[in-house]
């Protein structure tokens, strides 16, 4: 009778943990976020001190632009709009700190890996992403959410600073509707 009783406990946790997960893939959260990812000449200390100054510039601008924005989708569009300016930006303070190297500047799908923004978590995926590729682009990268404003809170060198996170529970469904005071004892 255990053994049935530990089997049926097994079967449905795979059964609610599977259908948990098969649900999280489905979520849309790529299409519902704009990150921005600038990546630098190389890793010289200098290229990655102007990249980060570029990043600042460049969080600055959308900052402002971005203000009455409610969509990603509409993110997107105004960040089509501006890619003339967000690489002029650039540009602009590459030559103010003497380096003379390309800005290239792509609104597009981009891979990127699992990223942690204080409490939120971005799955590893594609995502819509303004990429800014300084010189030749073989350095350290920098990427942040600019839509919606994660990336815009703060413009440190970590990207994110949430004003009021909030702390998250994990439980396990299945445990959940198993009767109270009902003990699982799984013997190794």
């Amino acid at each position: 009778m255990k053994r049935l009783l530990f089997s049926f406990l097994i079967i449905t946790l795979l059964v609610f943990g599977g259908s948990y997960l098969l649900s999280l893939k489905d979520q849309p959260l790529a299409d519902d976020v704009l990150r921005l990812h600038v990546i630098a000449n190389s890793d010289d200390p200098q290229d990655q001190a102007v990249k980060l100054e570029v990043k600042d510039h460049i969080v600055d601008m959308m900052r402002r632009d971005f203000s009455e924005v409610n969509s990603a989708g509409e993110a997107r569009r105004l960040a089509l709009q501006e890619r003339a300016d967000i690489q002029a930006e650039a540009e602009s303070v590459l030559a103010s700190r003497g380096y003379h190297y390309p800005v290239q500047v792509y609104i597009g799908e981009f891979e990127f890996p699992a990223k942690s923004y204080g409490n939120v978590v971005l799955p590893q995926g594609e995502y819509q992403a303004v990429r800014v590729i300084l010189g030749e682009g073989q350095g350290k990268n920098w990427w942040c959410v600019l839509f919606p404003p994660l990336c815009m809170v703060s413009s440190s060198d970590k990207g994110l600073a949430l004003s009021s996170p909030q702390e998250a529970e994990v439980t396990l469904k299945c445990l959940e509707l198993l009767p109270r005071g009902m003990q699982v004892k799984i013997n190794r």
